[in-house]
């Protein structure tokens, strides 16, 4: 095999290793675009790596911080929304409880 050929592998290798030293989160329910019951607690199944600078997770509602998760796989439960259209989204962020940039959001909306 020639340098060539290795080159854009060797790259690709080293951009996704980077990419996942600075983290992910991953929402697996609810689905962008779930709708939820407006009289139910709605439980936020989700997975994360915080990367090298974070320490925990932020959970907001709306832009509204309502959570801190530790753990960086489970299930966090949201008390009822109100009917309507929620944006819920997570947040790595450092001890000092600043983001890192790392986030992933969702839209729901309650009925």
């Amino acid at each position: 095999m020639n340098i060539k050929m290795l080159a854009p592998l060797l790259l690709t290798l080293l951009w996704s290793q980077a990419y996942a030293a600075d983290g992910s989160i991953t929402i697996s329910s609810p689905s962008n675009g779930a709708m939820v019951n407006a009289k139910d607690k709605v439980p936020v199944t989700y997975t994360a790596m915080l990367g090298p600078n974070g320490d925990h997770l932020h959970l907001y509602v709306d832009g509204k911080r309502v959570d801190v998760l530790r753990q960086t796989k489970g299930t966090a439960e949201l008390d009822p929304l109100p009917a309507g259209k929620h944006h819920v989204c997570l947040t790595v962020n450092t001890t000092s409880h600043a983001p890192t940039g790392v986030e992933s959001c969702v839209d729901v909306t309650a009925q």
